[in-house]
């Protein structure tokens, strides 16, 4: 099977993953990201102004890639120890295992980490704890869903402060690049071009499957089919005659919400396990007319 990789942050280790199993990995990344850790824009420099002034109750950190950069620009500053200060005075959560294990380098203590790796999983997890009256800040990946911050109110947060370090983008700029490096992440370059490309071919039926392990990555495939009059023809295909595969439950209602239905989706929201259910999808239908287990 020819299967698709959107990802960019670890398309390397998913298409060795894929070869493992006996695919043929097609490199498509269609998300890169867009930093600014030598001019911090102005929600991240508030972040840090009331982080350190010890202004909110509860802190809340989505991605490990949002608090490498948010650390570079605090110590690019002189403030990293007195940020390490004021975060251990305070509730920390993490949306999954990959911000908690980054917030430990920095001798940071993780309270809790919901179930569900989403920011709807956030949510329940801090109500659950209780807002009423508490101050909450967010440190987001590239994109700010609005539902999160209005859910809080509605539950009685006293107020919610939001940044974000770094802005999903097509092109995998320098310092978004220089962020993954450091991090020790072999990436895969996006471009539009290529992504056209992957668009053509699956409308070609040349890919038999694509897996995505993010929303973003998901969202930026639909807005550049979109940006040239494909996007009909891309999400027929999709629904048609391309096995899709999402890693998790937010990555699965990206799709759901542009209107492609997923086909796999493995238990455990990691790349092997993903990998591992749709070989497992693929094993127990009818190699021979896989094409055809479609929606139609």
């Amino acid at each position: 099977m020819t299967i698709a990789i959107t990802a960019s942050r670890r398309a390397s280790e998913l298409a060795h993953i894929i070869k493992s199993f006996g695919g043929r990995p097609y490199l498509a990344p269609t998300i890169g990201i867009e930093a600014y850790l030598e001019e911090p824009k102005e929600d991240v420099l508030k972040f840090l102004d009331k982080a350190i002034a010890g202004e909110f109750d509860y802190a809340v950190f989505m991605t490990a890639p949002g608090i490498f950069s948010l650390f570079t620009i605090a110590k690019r500053l002189g403030l990293e120890e007195k940020l390490i200060h004021s975060l251990s005075e305070v509730a920390i959560f993490a949306r999954s295992l990959k911000p908690a294990t980054a917030l430990k380098k920095h001798g940071i203590k993780v309270s809790m980490i919901p179930e569900e790796n989403t920011a709807r999983g956030i949510s329940r997890l801090l109500i659950t704890r209780g807002i009423v009256g508490k101050r909450i800040a967010i440190l987001w990946h590239g994109d700010y869903p609005q539902h999160l911050r209005e859910e809080l109110y509605k539950a009685g947060a006293k107020s919610v402060i939001e940044a974000s370090t770094y802005r999903y983008s097509i092109n995998l700029k320098k310092e978004g690049a220089s962020i993954l490096k450091s991090m020790g992440y072999n990436y895969a370059v996006p471009s539009e071009k290529r992504v056209i490309r992957l668009i053509d071919d699956i409308v070609a039926r040349k890919i038999d499957s694509i897996t995505f392990t993010s929303p973003p990555s998901v969202n930026d495939l639909i807005k550049i089919a979109q940006a040239n009059r494909l996007s009909h023809v891309l999400k027929k295909s999709l629904n048609t005659h391309v096995v899709i595969v999402a890693v998790g439950p937010s990555t699965k209602n990206a799709l759901e919400e542009n209107g492609i239905t997923v086909d796999v989706m493995p238990q455990i929201a990691k790349m092997g396990p993903m990998v591992k259910a749709l070989d497992e999808y693929i094993s127990t239908s009818n190699r021979s007319t896989y094409r055809t287990l479609k929606k139609n």
